[in-house]
């Protein structure tokens, strides 16, 4: 083809695609065809339309019940648990649990000092329970059931004599009258 072919052809095509484009784009036209005019859009019914938090509380609420497995897996559930299964899981973590734990031991004595005798070096533990006051050295029981297991600055370890359980009371500032 020659140079001028190409350019007559050309132009026809930009006139052709210039032609398509204002007939498109005009105002009123949708797609190259008419629109009508007035579209009738009828509202739904809706009987009440505030919003029931009632109704959006309840549904946050619940909880899910069925089967939790994962719905991307082709492998199929497992059974469901057999009545003997959940007796036999409850009875071995009832049995995992162990006997209920004692309370922490309370001893009736305020610790309020301690002394080192420089002959022996014994240490010996200053203790009060309401107008008493008791003197004490390591390994002594104290109030027939307390024995005296550790002095320290300012800590003191007990043993309960009968029970075996331990307690440890820190030095309590001096009160003043």
């Amino acid at each position: 083809m020659s140079r001028g072919t190409e350019l007559k052809i050309l132009v026809a095509l930009l006139v052709a695609l210039a032609a398509v484009l204002y007939w498109n784009l005009r105002p009123g036209s949708v797609g190259g065809t008419d629109a009508p005019e007035a579209v009738s859009v009828q509202p739904l019914r809706v009987p009440d339309p505030a919003l029931h938090l009632d109704l959006l509380a309840r549904i946050r609420e619940m909880e899910y019940g069925g089967t939790h497995r994962n719905i991307f897996s082709s492998t199929p559930p497992p059974p469901p648990p057999s009545k003997a299964a959940e007796l036999r899981k409850a009875q071995m973590m009832k049995a995992a649990s162990g006997p209920p734990v004692p309370p922490p031991l309370q001893v009736p004595l305020t610790f309020y000092g301690m002394a080192v005798d420089s002959k022996t070096g014994k240490k010996l533990a200053f203790f009060t329970s309401g107008d008493h006051v008791y003197i004490a050295e390591q390994g002594e029981t104290l109030l027939g059931q307390f024995r005296l297991m550790e002095i320290g600055t300012n800590t003191v370890q007990f043993l309960e004599v009968s029970t075996g359980r331990t307690a440890v009371l820190t030095m309590s500032p001096p009160v003043t009258p």
